[in-house]
């Protein structure tokens, strides 16, 4: 039987155009798989165990989940990124550049310009000094 190898971001509930980490998932049975499958079987065990975070570990639950589906994990690709200290915003580089895009989540960072901790989610930051 040849098997067949389907890359899926797992943070199939996040932002458009938000990057993630990226697990792979092998399919284990003989009938044809599609795309529309391999959702379905995410969206269950994302019920079941929650959607597994940027830089999480995937559990070991959610691996028999995705197995119980017909999906068995393979391997995880991890995005380097960081938290840009003056915006609060998700940044990688790439080509010399930074990309930065509105956090998965809620963000906690300190604003040297203002001098104040934020608290940023999504595309909202708000700054204090309670």
């Amino acid at each position: 039987m040849k098997r067949i190898i389907l890359a899926l971001a797992l943070a199939v509930s996040a932002v458009a155009g938000a990057r993630a980490d990226t697990s792979t998932y092998v399919w284990q049975r003989k009938e044809p798989w599609n795309d529309a499958m391999l959702q379905a079987a995410a969206q269950v065990c994302d019920q079941q165990y929650g959607v597994v975070q940027n830089g999480a570990i995937t559990s070991a639950p959610y691996k028999h989940c995705m197995l119980q589906q017909g999906w068995r994990y393979q391997s995880t690709a991890r995005e380097k990124s960081y938290i840009d200290p003056d915006s609060g915003m998700s940044c990688h580089n790439q080509g010399g550049a930074a990309i930065c895009e509105p956090p998965q989540g809620t963000v906690k960072y300190f604003d040297p310009d203002q001098g104040l901790w934020c608290t940023r989610t999504g595309i909202v930051s708000v700054c204090s000094n309670l």
